[in-house]
């Protein structure tokens, strides 16, 4: 009897157990997704939405030929020119399923809109690019949504006020070394590293109130390696913002090798200002008082985590060094293929005197570089492709059904894409030679807000754009004009020939997109 009492018990307590665990599955799982099921079909049926095109896939449930396709373009240098084929074929909007994961792929400027600036909220980066991109950043304005990236945001505003960011005097002292660097004899110089480390130069002056001296003769050996890996570590950063669900199988020494020389160089650059605020404890404690505002100095004054102080700054860095470096690369890669766009180029500048370049205004004034950059940023974007997740179920306001025209509901965490390769690229805006460089198209250009996006829009509007396009000008006058440099005086370039075997631009994709086999030049300077 005792036995038959204790068996019935553990029976009843298993059974007891299976009742509760059944109706808790039901309250807070099954009954859950039910009504969010019925909310998001009455939300799709009063908004008239429809799913947009699909991507065609042979594996119908996980899209392993999809995933497959995508990273071929993305070895061969085509990632790019891959979407605007899909673009012209599936329409402006289109969903692919890759890996198993629905991703919604979009160059409608009416959802670009939606995205970036009248639903800003309900979209988000840090879901997508945190992980990712945190292993060599941290945590910072680049890779964070809510009121750690509105904070962060306010302190790196400052850094682009008008006084500062059009300072091209101070900026001058960094292209006066780079013209002592080249070759005067037309020897084939690679213009990519050149530019890389004239940025670097100047960023880090901006930031931490220190030059690396890499335009030297006898450059910063510690320096050098940090821009070689800050590199690497952007590509491999590209790879796992890509592959997120496989990161795990990524096994990459030399990738935690550069993260740790990244923030081992960052952090030496943090423990300098910190020495510096200390031994001028008024400018450390009162930046406003300092003619020029540094970041890292401003940092230290009001946080006290070192590693959070190293993060920001390499976030900021990151903004500032690669926009800046890569369109100017990306201009004389378009220049030394175009020699009547160089030449009419030099006609515009041979009158002004070199010592005006230095005001800002001169450099406004010439209209025919400010159309040179547009053309450059609308073919080769330095921001080649972007993405957002959506945080909350979301519309978008068009883009679905079999003409593109209805809304398309967009459930949370959701990834939507957008290329800007392919956006500049549509013949209805930019006629039917949109796939030409030719910066006399901006001439008469009508071109909507949305349909050209070379620096973002909306909130995250990339806050250096005016300090970038303004110094890739200042670069491009200056080694076409000449002037003082270093020791002596540059001649100016009488005209750029093109040293690469390989015409096409190339795309290399590190979290920007720029070329893989970088700007190979010859030189004829004037006499």
């Amino acid at each position: 009897m005792l036995e038959f009492l204790s068996e019935w018990l553990r029976s009843s307590k298993v059974f007891i157990v299976f009742i509760l665990f059944t109706l808790a599955l039901w309250r807070y799982v099954i009954l859950p997704a039910y009504r969010q099921r019925l909310i998001r079909r009455t939300k799709i049926q009063q908004h008239g939405c429809q799913p947009p095109p699909s991507l065609p896939r042979k594996d119908p449930i996980f899209g392993v030929d999809v995933a497959f396709r995508m990273f071929q373009s993305y070895r061969s240098g085509q990632r790019s020119a891959s979407f605007k084929a899909q673009h012209e074929q599936y329409g402006s909007t289109f969903q692919s399923i890759a890996l198993g994961k629905t991703r919604i792929f979009t160059i409608d400027p009416a959802n670009l809109r939606a995205i970036f600036s009248t639903n800003f909220h309900d979209w988000g980066v840090q879901p997508l690019r945190l992980g990712p991109w945190g292993l060599m950043l941290g945590k910072g304005v680049m890779n964070m949504d809510g009121s750690f990236w509105k904070h962060s945001r306010e302190m790196v505003q400052p850094l682009f006020r008008r006084e500062q960011a059009f300072d091209l005097v101070a900026f001058d002292r960094h292209v006066a070394r780079l013209l002592e660097l080249l070759p005067r004899h037309g020897e084939t110089v690679d213009l990519q590293p050149l530019f890389a480390r004239l940025i670097l130069d100047f960023t880090t002056e901006f930031l931490f109130g220190e030059c690396c001296d890499c335009l030297t003769p006898h450059p910063n050996e510690d320096a050098v390696r940090f821009l070689d890996a800050f590199h690497y570590g952007q590509a491999a950063i590209g790879k796992r913002t890509q592959l997120p669900y496989l990161s795990i199988f990524i096994t990459d020494q030399k990738f935690w090798r550069a993260v740790r020389t990244v923030q081992d160089f960052v952090g030496e650059l943090v423990d300098h200002a910190a020495l510096r605020c200390a031994g001028s404890p008024k400018d450390g404690a009162d930046n406003a008082s300092r003619k020029r505002y540094v970041l890292a100095d401003e940092l230290l004054r009001t946080h006290s985590d070192l590693n959070d102080i190293r993060n920001q700054l390499l976030n900021t860095f990151l903004a500032a060094h690669d926009t800046t470096a890569v369109l100017m690369t990306n201009v004389f890669f378009h220049l030394a293929r175009h020699p009547a766009v160089y030449a009419k180029l030099r006609a515009e500048l041979v009158g002004v005197d070199p010592g005006s370049l230095a005001n800002p205004d001169t450099i406004k004034s010439l209209p025919y570089l400010h159309h040179i950059v547009l053309e450059t940023s609308r073919l080769t974007p330095v921001v080649g492709q972007s993405a957002r997740m959506a945080l909350r179920d979301t519309i978008l306001p068009s883009g679905g059904g079999p003409d593109n025209s209805a809304p398309v509901y967009v459930p949370a965490g959701t990834s939507v894409q957008f290329n800007f390769f392919a956006l500049h690229r549509r013949e209805p805006v930019f006629g039917p030679d949109a796939g030409a460089y030719r910066p006399e198209r901006w001439d008469a250009a009508r071109v909507g807000h949305w349909d050209f996006l070379p620096f973002i829009a909306g909130p995250r509007t990339c806050p250096a754009q005016e300090m970038a396009v303004l110094q890739v000008k200042y670069v491009v006058a200056r080694m076409v004009v000449g002037g003082q440099s270093g020791q002596g005086a540059f001649p100016g370039i009488r005209a750029l020939e093109n040293r690469d075997e390989c015409w096409e631009f190339v795309e290399r994709y590190r979290i920007t997109a720029d070329s893989r086999n970088g700007c190979k030049v010859a030189l004829a300077l004037s006499c």
